[in-house]
């Protein structure tokens, strides 16, 4: 009952308050005409959406293949750059890296050539156990290589593949020198 006197209660308030005024004339012919134009602007706009339809469903596609597209390439790059079942495996180094380590891959093949043009058969023992050291002097540079993948351009693995450079160089250079002792006692022996 409390309820129903509250109620009674707001009544009385808000008597005299209320709109209680009768429309115009023909208020329900412009409301009506309101509705129905409002109802055409509205199939209106729904006749729009339904022509946009097919492009945002191709928008939707072009979406999907550009992500599909940039997904590939990055599997692509990402498997030619990090491949390490390879023995050549491609990684960029600084351009200091890269120039110092042509410049001592040119010298070693410069060396190497010398030393394969003075093979015969008094120094060919002498140069097979240049070329196993030098196989050894590579597969050390290699897993330094791939210790410079995992860990970034780490100085003092830089110093050491320098220094393998420079073993294999130095070891090139004593198989010459040898060879070149060799050359000079074999022409001694056949002057005495």
């Amino acid at each position: 009952m409390k309820e129903e006197d509250n109620i009674s209660k707001l009544f009385e308030r808000l008597e005299g308050t209320f709109d209680v005024e009768t429309p115009n004339t023909n208020h329900e012919n412009r409301f009506l005409a309101k509705l129905k134009q409002q109802n055409e602007q509205q199939e209106d706009a729904t006749l729009e959406n339904d022509t946009a339809k097919p492009v945002i469903l191709f928008t939707w596609w072009k979406t999907i293949a550009a992500a599909c597209v940039l997904l590939l390439g990055l599997g692509f790059f990402i498997g030619t750059n990090f491949n390490t079942s390879g023995d050549d495996t491609q990684l960029t180094f600084s351009p200091e890296v890269e120039n110092s380590q042509m410049y001592f891959t040119s010298l070693i093949e410069k060396e190497l050539e010398k030393v394969k043009a003075a093979e015969d058969e008094d120094t060919k023992e002498l140069i097979q156990d240049a070329l196993t050291q030098l196989n050894r002097l590579e597969t050390d540079y290699k897993a330094l290589k791939n210790q410079l993948i995992e860990h970034g351009e780490d100085k003092r693995i830089l110093y050491a593949m320098v220094a393998n450079f420079q073993l294999r160089i130095e070891l090139l250079e004593n198989v010459l020198s040898q060879i070149e002792e060799i050359k000079l006692f074999k022409n001694e022996n056949t002057i005495i």
